[in-house]
């Protein structure tokens, strides 16, 4: 309580009671008697009104594990669990995805992502090969039959050179 020992305690009342004197220790100690009294009373009055304001009895209070609100108990717990993701989000991830995959171009090289005022730029050749957006960014080489896609290599060829 307050830091304050057995033997501190006594040193205090062996001073109040050389200080205050003998005939008026009594009286001081009967006032301090009912100080604390009150104190206690006004504590109960108030953990009663605020059980009935709260809605929640002092015994619910207490079965309340507030150690579960620790930030880093909670930093722990979600970098220790594995993510278990349900059926549904993961549809909605793939739907996602499809819609992402549907605005690639073929041959683009970045793919934006995040908002504008935080854009992010993610190389379509760093995805998994089974990722969507990274199928759909895909130009497949041209074939040797085609001739149209030849010549436009070549042309395309002199004009770098």
């Amino acid at each position: 309580m307050f830091g304050l020992s057995f033997e501190k305690l006594f040193l205090v009342a062996i001073l109040a009671g050389l200080v205050i004197g003998p005939q008026r220790l009594p009286l001081y100690t009967h006032r301090l008697a009912e100080l604390i009294r009150s104190f206690r009373s006004f504590v109960d009055a108030s953990k009663a009104r605020a059980e009935t304001e709260i809605g929640i009895s002092r015994e619910e209070l207490e079965a309340l594990d507030v150690r579960q609100y620790d930030p880093r108990r909670i930093v722990r717990t979600a970098l220790t669990e594995t993510p278990s993701a349900p059926a549904e989000a993961t549809a909605e991830a793939a739907a996602d995805l499809e819609a992402e995959a549907s605005r690639v171009r073929p041959g683009q090289k970045y793919l934006v992502t995040g908002g504008s005022a935080h854009p992010r730029r993610i190389l379509i050749s760093s995805l998994p090969e089974d990722d969507p957006r990274r199928l759909a960014a895909h130009v497949p080489p041209p074939a040797e039959d085609d001739e149209t896609e030849r010549l436009m290599a070549e042309v395309n060829q002199l004009l770098v050179s």
